[in-house]
């Protein structure tokens, strides 16, 4: 369920609300770089649209920016209990420290920080809202690919969780600690998102500052945006063995062992500043939801079935994958992997 703060949670999953609706709207309506169609990428209906979806998020965001200011106002101090570390409340609070040593707080916020907090607000939410569910999809489908793997995930689960699968969502709710337990897990999510990194990343460039590539050609920043494409650089041989295998045992192994990653050539959720807030909070839902869902189904792509009933033209499969990634928004597995979902019988 998207909150944007503890005190106003969105309830997307049970009313449509305002925000929820506006984003995945825009969402629908997204074209992506390869769409080059003057009539489709200018369209005035879908740019009307756009725009009328746009206003309505930042309306929303903005009142409750403003709503979140005056309470901060009124109590004279942010709040910093850990159950309060919501965006906006994270937002305020950087705002509120800026504002440090001054005689008293602004009557409003600052027009342009508003502005500003309200865009990256929109980016928080967009980001967040699907990548999870495109990596659990992309999970399910490479256990199903390679049974020898999921059979050892379910022995970790087994063996960590009890032999009861019923009972591993107790068990995780009075101690949640244990997910840190479950290592080979954790090892297929990071494999998963390797080979299907949900996401790129994205840099303002800057004057001044140059890449460099292995050839020493330098290639300047400035006006530009510095485009980050994950899965290029998690198939590449020269900083992965076996690039397009999955191999979770590589996340196990020791530094001397030709298998172990490359440093910071794993970038799923990027590095520095703005890495994503979000990382630890989405491997614990992949975790729970692996521990509470692997042991009692069997899920299987039907791209066969799928295939023989949609005559699919042109690509139908990439790297040899026939759930390769679309982009609709963030990454999406081909056709959003058509599946078959069976009762596992113990």
């Amino acid at each position: 369920m998207l909150t944007l703060c503890r005190e106003a949670s969105l309830d997307s999953k049970k009313t449509q609300n305002p925000l929820a609706v506006a984003m995945l709207n825009q969402i629908q309506w997204h074209l992506g770089d390869s769409v080059l169609n003057p009539f489709i990428r200018y369209n005035p209906i879908r740019l009307a649209i756009q725009w009328r979806n746009s206003h309505r998020m930042n309306s929303y965001i903005q009142k409750e920016l403003d709503m979140r200011y005056e309470a901060y106002k009124a109590n004279s101090e942010p709040d910093d209990r850990s159950d309060s570390r919501s965006v906006i409340n994270l937002v305020l609070r950087g705002y509120m420290k800026q504002n440090e040593g001054a005689k008293r707080l602004p009557t409003h916020l600052d027009r342009t920080f508003r502005s500003y907090a309200t865009f990256q607000i929109r980016t928080f939410l967009f980001a967040g809202h699907d990548t999870t569910s495109s990596s659990l999809c992309h999970t399910f489908y490479l256990l199903n690919k390679y049974p020898e793997t999921l059979s050892k995930l379910r022995e970790e689960h087994d063996r960590v969780l009890g032999t009861d699968p019923s009972g591993a969502a107790s068990i995780i709710s009075a101690s949640p600690k244990t997910l840190n337990q479950l290592v080979y897990t954790t090892a297929v999510i990071k494999e998963s998102m390797r080979l299907f990194p949900p996401a790129s990343g994205a840099r303002q460039g800057v004057d001044g500052v140059d890449i460099m590539d292995d050839e020493s050609s330098r290639y300047p920043t400035s006006n530009t945006m510095v485009w980050i494409l994950h899965q290029p650089i998690h198939r590449n041989p020269k900083y992965w063995p076996k690039p397009d295998e999955f191999i979770p045992d590589r996340w196990l192994v020791e530094p001397n062992d030709p298998l172990y990653p490359t440093k910071w050539a794993w970038r799923p959720f990027e590095f520095g500043p703005r890495n994503c807030i979000g990382q630890n909070l989405v491997m614990s839902e992949l975790k729970v939801i692996l521990a509470l869902i692997a042991r009692e189904f069997d899920i299987k792509d039907a791209y066969e079935e799928f295939d023989k009933l949609n005559s699919p033209k042109g690509i139908v499969a990439v790297n040899g994958e026939r759930a390769y990634q679309i982009e609709k928004g963030g990454a999406h597995p081909a056709d959003y992997l058509p599946c078959r979902v069976f009762l596992r019988r113990q």
